[in-house]
């Protein structure tokens, strides 16, 4: 059985952290990034990026800036090191990707899971209202107003969650690891402008950018521009996808009770032969057999 070929480049810049903007997403089979198992109270864990940028390991400082007098560079978001009254954040100097960490203030009355929050100079400053082992999420490009979100707790060996709905993503491996909610993709039961995507062995809330287009067979870009219940996938996939665009949106559909629109399409799983997760076994998507 073919592997149904996906696309997992996110839409980022001011809306989602550490993704492609420059270029064309990549395309990959639907494979696991990481080996990542649960123990005792860890969350899963999922990678969405295969390397991390080098950072120094001792703290550097330089003058200027989010404390005051100096600017904190090089801290570790897994023991949050940072003095008094700051936390560890993820930031970039590039506008692509995080390429280091920094401490930044913690603001009085910062907000916490779920909250709304303003990223202060927009997400790549890595200056946010929320709490001390909190990121500001999903955020509005025009607005710079997001939620908070929880940093993953542990270790990356032992990565965890506050909340064990929740699934640990190492967005960028060494520099930001994020949790978010688990859903499950044949109910898209994400919070409104959210919609259950892959992300290694797991499936997380993404932000909907699919806006008035995402449709079935619609062009798409980026693995979170098409409409709920829809996967950002090769064009090959469907006839009725314009050729000319190297990806489209295609249904998931249930294995168990497979229901698929397009001509001469089938519902196959998204795991090819591999063994899938068994709490995702049943989760395929529709497309021309191979």
């Amino acid at each position: 059985m073919k592997k149904i070929t996906l696309c997992f480049g996110l839409l980022c810049g001011p809306l989602l952290l550490g993704c492609v903007v420059d270029g064309a997403p990549e395309m990959t089979s639907m494979v696991a990034d990481t080996d990542a198992e649960s123990s005792g109270t860890a969350a899963p864990t999922t990678s969405e990026t295969t390397a991390a940028p080098t950072t120094s390991e001792t703290t550097s400082e330089t003058p200027d800036a989010s404390t005051g007098d100096v600017e904190i560079l090089n801290c570790d978001p897994w023991e949050q090191d940072c003095p008094a009254g700051l936390k560890c954040m993820g930031y970039t100097d590039d506008g692509d990707f995080f390429t280091g960490t920094k401490c930044t203030p913690v603001v009085e009355n910062a907000g916490v899971a779920g909250d709304e929050c303003y990223a202060d100079g927009g997400w790549s400053t890595g200056v946010d209202d929320c709490a001390l082992g909190h990121v500001c999420w999903n955020i509005n490009p025009e607005t710079s107003i997001g939620a908070c979100e929880p940093l993953c707790t542990g270790s990356p060996e032992a990565a965890g969650c506050p909340d064990q709905g929740d699934v640990c993503v190492f967005w960028v491996p060494g520099l930001v690891h994020v949790c978010l909610q688990g859903c499950e993709p044949l109910i898209q039961d994400c919070p409104v402008a959210q919609l259950c995507l892959p992300s290694g062995e797991q499936f997380v809330c993404k932000l909907d950018y699919s806006f008035e287009e995402g449709q079935e067979y619609d062009p798409c870009q980026f693995s979170n521009g098409c409409d709920p219940g829809l996967l950002c996938a090769s064009s090959v996939e469907a006839v009725e996808c314009d050729q000319d665009s190297p990806y489209c949106c295609l249904s998931m559909c249930d294995l168990d009770d497979p229901v698929c629109t397009g001509m001469g399409s089938v519902c196959e799983s998204i795991y090819g032969d591999e063994e899938p997760p068994p709490a995702f076994a049943n989760v395929g998507a529709c497309g021309l057999p191979g």
